[in-house]
């Protein structure tokens, strides 16, 4: 068997299924790698989300690395990919192509061989996996947050996050090309104020039966927070027993980090930005977090993410996957790894692109009771027909921006 054809598939789709979320245009690059056996396989590049327009010509670059070479030879291939752009591709977008790729790769691979590629990974270890709705922002007037998070519990979650920040969501007349929250602007003291009336209300609604966490979104932004406010933060919601603090700080301050996990009660988590075993190293080797975030889509692929969940293994941390910018294959990829380890403590789900990743991915990814269940087709489970890329028709210039 021969890889015979790589093609860039951009789609874009508004964000419609949940009312407390942005309604806002999305974009993702899909990644096809077809044979001369007739089987195909197809990744997911979480570049494709930031800036969908740049990805196809970086997809180009590697079209030789992959033309004529057996597919099977997954290993080897992921590797020629990165030797061939060690210049230029060791992080950010170029590893964020190879990513989609190499999950293409997989894909193709399960199929090839009839079974789902948590198989491949070395069999099931549950029956269901924890799940987490992705929130986006804390909704002001915060009442608003209160009946966002009595949806997602309908919906069958038992695990929310949130913001540390406060945001108004724009009125539903304003679906322009780009959709942008106001940002609700206080004083530090205000905010440490409003996020523990935010939680006392929360606690005093659904008690204990909802798990509740917190995004700083510092990761990707001018100019980060201090350490200072970060630890205020984690000391205000102590009391409310949240499961982690997510990307407190900037990847940059990674004393800080250390500094804020020795202080801090509520377990500190990151890497959603993070490429390679490399960086996730650094992160993991000086203590800095109690939980890793690997987004498979950007991080190298399947196999880089498994590398690097075993290497926070041995320093006794968990992960809880990222797959915020996810809207087929990259989730599916998540989830078949969820499935092969111990160790993933929660997968991360926006139910707002839920009817693109309804129609991308062949296994319902239905939340009962806080779980999902294991998928079962062979590959990632993930299918890219004349007619979704007609309903999903792109965009240009639609990637999301800070």
């Amino acid at each position: 068997m021969k890889i015979t054809k790589v093609t860039t598939h951009l789609l874009t789709t508004r964000w419609t299924d949940d009312p407390f979320f942005p309604q806002a245009l999305h974009s993702t690059a899909i990644l096809r790698i077809e044979t001369d056996a007739g089987i195909d396989g197809l990744g997911e590049s979480t570049w494709g989300y930031f800036a969908p327009d740049a990805v196809p010509a970086m997809v180009d670059y590697f079209r030789p690395v992959l033309l004529g070479r057996d597919p099977l030879d997954l290993t080897a291939i992921a590797r020629a990919l990165t030797d061939d752009s060690v210049w230029w591709a060791r992080s950010g977008a170029g590893k964020s192509v190879i990513s989609g790729l190499e999950l293409a790769l997989w894909d193709l691979k399960g199929k090839a061989l009839g079974v789902p590629v948590y198989q491949l990974l070395g069999g099931k270890v549950r029956d269901a996996i924890p799940v987490y709705a992705s929130g986006g922002p804390s909704l002001w007037p915060m009442e608003q947050t209160v009946r966002k998070i009595e949806h997602y519990a309908k919906l069958g979650y038992r695990a929310v996050k949130l913001s540390t920040g406060f945001y108004e969501l724009p009125p539903p007349s304003q679906l322009g090309h780009q959709v942008r929250m106001k940002a609700v602007p206080c004083a530090h003291a205000a905010k440490l104020e409003r996020l523990t009336h935010l939680f006392t209300l929360l606690r005093r609604e659904f008690g204990a039966d909802i798990d509740l966490a917190i995004d700083g979104h510092q990761g990707g932004v001018p100019n980060p927070i201090p350490v200072s406010e970060a630890v205020a933060i984690a000391e205000a919601l102590a009391p409310f027993r949240l499961r982690f603090y997510e990307e407190p700080l900037a990847y940059t301050n990674l004393d800080g980090y250390v500094e804020l996990r020795n202080r801090s009660q509520v377990p500190i988590a990151g890497g959603e930005s993070l490429c390679g075993l490399d960086q996730f190293h650094k992160l993991i080797a000086v203590g800095g977090v109690h939980l890793i975030q690997p987004d498979i889509g950007f991080v190298g692929g399947l196999q880089e993410t498994v590398r690097i969940v075993h290497h926070a293994e041995a320093s006794n941390l968990s992960t809880a996957i990222h797959t915020g910018a996810s809207m087929g294959p990259s989730l599916a990829a998540s989830w078949h790894l969820a499935a092969a380890s111990h160790s993933v403590d929660w997968l991360e789900h926006v139910q707002a692109a839920s009817t693109i990743q309804r129609d991308i991915m062949t296994d319902p990814f239905v939340v009962q009771d806080g779980q999902v269940g294991l998928p079962v087709s062979p590959g990632l489970g993930v299918k890219l027909t004349p007619e979704l890329l007609e309903k999903f028709r792109f965009v240009p210039s639609s990637g999301e921006r800070t």
